[in-house]
């Protein structure tokens, strides 16, 4: 197929390189920011623009992989600019298939890959889960198909199942990844480095593969150790955001236990 890619940033720089590796046509690649446009143009030899007015306008499908705050005005402007009955898809998990609605476009999807991407780690599209929706039955089977030339794990989700996910996401990803940066600080004071709790990081997730997990949980909070949790909140009086989170972690915890 020809794809024009709109955005270059971490998720459109890796989904553009994957689609180039597995054959499908990278036609151009825009972006606002002219460097990134032309790199990413430069590995899937592509042409780059920094102009939505210079887009392509037969593509069989755009993929939007920026902002989500961008999705409707760039969906509006390719409608405007003669692609109303191309298909246009996002790759947000936050934002639903209604953003398509007034825009002018005919036809118009979701390309979600459920991972964290960044620009220096390249990722292994083939375990990624892309979840996948359109406003037409035939576009679905054709995003399907797309997609499972990139991975194994393609499926089919609505827009209140997709949102869920991405709730779900925040806390498993973002969330986790703060928990190590407060991890992290606490350690620094005392010059010693996060590589010391890397194993037990690695143990934690290696878990979640066995049982589920509240079954897995451990800790003073589901032992109820009053005097482990009371030293914990002691060591942590001169630093009121962490002591917030982890008072209210622990509450969280402890309701599973009741």
């Amino acid at each position: 197929m020809k794809i024009v890619l709109i955005g270059a940033g971490n998720v459109g720089h890796h989904l553009g390189r994957k689609l180039y590796e597995v054959g499908e046509e990278i036609i151009q690649v825009f972006s606002r920011n002219r460097n990134k446009a032309k790199r990413l143009a430069t590995l899937v030899d592509a042409t780059a623009t920094t102009s939505l007015n210079r887009i392509y306008k037969q593509a069989d499908v755009y993929i939007l992989a920026v902002h989500d705050d961008a999705i409707h005005d760039i969906a509006n402007k390719l409608a405007e600019l003669g692609c109303g009955h191309q298909l246009v898809v996002h790759t947000s998990g936050a934002t639903p298939l209604t953003v398509f609605e007034e825009t002018g476009l005919k036809r118009y999807g979701i390309f979600y890959p459920l991972q964290t991407f960044s620009i220096s780690k390249e990722p292994v599209f083939k375990d990624i889960p892309f979840c996948i929706d359109a406003s037409d039955k035939k576009d679905i089977k054709l995003l399907m198909n797309l997609a499972s030339r990139l991975s194994n794990n393609v499926r089919y989700i609505n827009d209140e199942q997709r949102a869920m996910i991405h709730v779900a996401a925040v806390f498993v990803n973002n969330f986790t990844n703060h928990f190590f940066h407060i991890a992290q600080a606490l350690l620094k004071e005392k010059n010693i480095s996060l590589d010391i709790l890397k194993p037990l990081i690695r143990e934690t997730v290696d878990k979640i593969h066995l049982n589920s997990p509240d079954e897995m949980q451990t800790g003073p909070a589901i032992r109820g150790d009053e005097k482990t949790i009371k030293r914990h909140l002691t060591l942590l009086k001169n630093k009121a955001e962490y002591r917030k989170v982890y008072e209210l972690v622990t509450h969280s915890i402890q309701k599973i236990k009741s």
